[in-house]
């Protein structure tokens, strides 16, 4: 007993120093479960990151081949633009067409009006 008296002082340091490093045993084990849920966060980060990055890629992708497909559309109206017929002409030839169907009057006989409407009719149907 004498000796426990004695070193009273002593064991009151080592329990001190045990309930230290119990603390601190703690903590670093605290410490690493949050090291490795940061692990895994960033990981899934990573994750989501390349996912994000191949459908930005997929995007652009889709961006370069809708462009293309708008200039060969462009491309191809300029081309109807430019085979666009002369309304001038067109507008003659209508006239033309429909200039010698001359239409009967009110009190006409019959054959004059058969003779309208049969023109008329392949005149359509040209």
């Amino acid at each position: 007993m004498n000796f426990l008296v004695a070193n009273k002082l002593w064991l009151i340091v080592i329990g001190g120093l045990l309930g230290v490093m119990l603390g601190l045993g703690a903590e670093i084990y605290r410490l690493k479960g949050d090291i490795s849920d940061a692990k895994n966060a960033l990981k899934e980060a990573q994750k989501e990151l390349a996912i994000k990055e191949a459908n930005l890629q997929i995007s652009t992708a889709n961006l370069f081949e809708c462009n293309a497909k708008i200039a060969l559309q462009n491309a191809k109206l300029e081309q109807i633009k430019a085979q666009a017929p002369d309304t001038v002409e067109v507008k003659e030839r209508v006239i033309t067409k429909f200039e010698k169907i001359k239409i009967p009057v009110k009190d006409a006989e019959c054959k004059k009006k058969l003779k309208f409407y049969e023109e008329l009719i392949n005149e359509a149907a040209k």
